[in-house]
């Protein structure tokens, strides 16, 4: 090849190579702009997500708060309403029905929520006596409870249910707040406080003869029906030392006409007929005749019940209730005797002092306490029938002399020789409490709101 063609070759490749890096250089320069855009579209499109994503992140927890705000919004107004004196029988029942998500109770007895004791029983001791709420602020003579309400525009709550625990005397609520598909639940657990005020702690609906007998404690507060009484005239009560008190001795057979100038009776006398509403039905273990000792203990978390057709109860026999796990119901079918130095005790096994409460004794038949025996801690129940106090000598372990440490409410009292053993009612009758509606006495063992122990939101 001669030179010319040489540099015109050298020339055409120079050429060629140059047009081919300009190809090159701007088909590397698309792709690079094209990726660019890309990369800004993603990153636009991730803006808008997340700004999307933090829009309704805010409007999550905003309608969260709202139902936090709805829930203790409900729970301040319940715990108002529950403030209220025609309210305050509820804050010793239950009202805990069914959650529909779980087929069982919110709380269960313990008061606790999901802590695995809840059953698929409704407990509904509330809507019997609120059967409707109509939330009213005005005052009323009968329990008014809401059990719903409006908080804000959109936002309601409803009381799901409230747990008394009689053995910590505390009550707990649990309220639910919603905001459109939000909801948020708070449980609230406060004592219950019993403020007793002349306590039935003797009822006798019918024919009443104490002659001389002594009722005593701070709670032995005796109701009796004037109509069948030696004075079918007197009305109202007398405590000890009023002007009327020997007139409410004498119609009970324990004043000077009946040859009894001490007053042993150490609470108020009022002529009024009473006659409990109590229901029980005779159920669980069957006992047959308690004539020796023995001890029968409770289930814990539950009442524990039993069932006997006599009591033949002599010598120093000792029949112990143990109620250190829970309260026990005992129903006695037939007659029910007790002499010498036989005793019913009522105690428990953790240091605390047994409750009077906590030992309900149901007699269908007559009950008959003679020489030293003991009845101890233990609430007597005879809503057809008689007790015979018979009672030589104290056997309770109360001071003053009692054949009977407990709360009696019968539907006769009778006697034999008077001026001897009794029946002395506890100071502490607060485990009572659940039954006082049962004989429509408002002003008798009112309950309220103590101090708050736990506020807290629970995880659904």
């Amino acid at each position: 090849m001669n030179p010319k063609t040489l540099h015109r070759s050298i020339d055409v490749a120079k050429t060629l190579s140059i047009h081919h890096s300009r190809r090159n250089q701007g088909g590397f320069a698309l792709t690079l702009a094209m990726g660019l855009g890309f990369v800004m579209i993603v990153m636009g499109t991730a803006t808008l997500m997340l700004a999307q994503s933090d829009r309704n992140t805010a409007k999550r927890r905003d309608t969260a708060g709202a139902s936090l705000f709805a829930a203790e919004g409900g729970i301040a107004r319940s715990l108002a309403k529950l403030t209220k004196v025609n309210n305050s029988v509820l804050l010793t029942r239950n009202y805990d029905l069914i959650n529909p998500g779980t087929g069982k109770n919110y709380l269960g007895a313990d008061g606790i929520s999901n802590s695995g004791d809840e059953n698929t029983t409704a407990v509904d001791g509330w809507t019997t006596l609120s059967p409707v709420s109509s939330c009213s602020s005005g005052n009323s003579a009968t329990p008014n409870m809401c059990y719903s309400g409006t908080i804000s525009a959109n936002s309601t709550y409803t009381l799901l249910a409230y747990r008394y625990n009689s053995n910590q005397k505390t009550g707990t609520l649990l309220v639910k707040g919603q905001q459109g598909s939000s909801n948020s639940i708070i449980s609230v657990t406060f004592a219950v406080i019993s403020e007793a005020s002349d306590f039935p702690g003797v009822i006798v609906s019918g024919k009443s003869e104490l002659v001389g007998r002594k009722i005593l404690g701070s709670n032995g507060n005796i109701f009796y029906d004037p109509a069948v009484s030696a004075n079918t005239s007197l009305t109202g009560s007398a405590a000890v030392g009023d002007l009327a008190r020997p007139n409410f001795l004498n119609v009970l057979k324990s004043g000077s006409n009946d040859g009894f100038t001490t007053d042993n009776i150490s609470g108020r006398i009022t002529a009024q007929k009473i006659t409990p509403t109590l229901s029980f039905t005779p159920q669980g273990t069957q006992l047959g005749t308690i004539k020796f000792t023995s001890t029968f203990g409770s289930s814990s978390g539950a009442t524990t019940y039993y069932q006997v057709n006599k009591i033949e109860l002599k010598n120093s026999e000792v029949v112990t209730f143990d109620t250190t796990n829970g309260p026990i119901v005992l129903f006695v079918s037939g007659d029910a005797k007790m002499a010498d130095n036989a005793k019913i005790r009522n105690t428990r096994t953790d240091g605390l002092p047994p409750r009077v409460g906590d030992l309900r004794i149901i007699f269908d038949k007559f009950l008959k306490v003679q020489d030293a025996v003991c009845v101890q801690t233990a609430f007597i129940y005879i809503p057809n029938n008689k007790l015979e106090l018979a009672g030589t000598a104290d056997g309770c372990p109360s001071p003053g002399e009692s054949s009977i440490d407990g709360v009696v409410w019968a539907d006769e009292v009778s006697t034999t020789s008077g001026d001897l053993s009794g029946i002395s009612v506890p100071n502490d009758v607060s485990s009572l409490s659940d039954i006082l509606s049962s004989v429509n006495l408002p002003q008798s063992g009112r309950s309220r709101i103590g101090s708050i122990t736990n506020w807290q939101r629970v995880l659904q």
